[in-house]
């Protein structure tokens, strides 16, 4: 029974870190209007990866990101040339001369 158990509890660590590693994060809001307007979408996926923003691309005026991690959007796929780094709502891209380039985007924890 005792090797029973030890066997079971080695399993549920075993999957709870399995959990833990392959967990998805709501990553960055981007909406095509400035201000949150317009069309809008959620990405939720894994950090440390570089995202295209498929039809959002060069389409972006607006972005914003979830507790504790931050974006940095790019003009160009794959992540090359980079552009802001989203920290909190970006109301207007215009702002920072980043309205309607983004082609892809890459999130980590601060």
């Amino acid at each position: 029974m005792a090797l029973l158990l030890q066997i079971m509890f080695k399993y549920t660590v075993i999957a709870s870190a399995l959990v833990a590693v392959s967990s998805a994060y709501n990553l960055i809001t981007v909406c095509n209007n400035a201000n949150f307007q317009g069309n809008c979408v959620t990405w939720t996926g894994n950090l440390n990866t570089c995202y295209g923003v498929g039809e959002y691309n060069d389409a972006i005026s607006s972005a914003n990101i979830f507790g504790g991690i931050v974006c940095r959007l790019y003009r160009h796929s794959g992540c090359r040339d980079a552009g802001p780094l989203i920290t909190g709502p970006a109301y207007n891209l215009a702002e920072q001369n980043f309205n309607d380039v983004t082609s892809s985007f890459y999130c980590y924890f601060t």
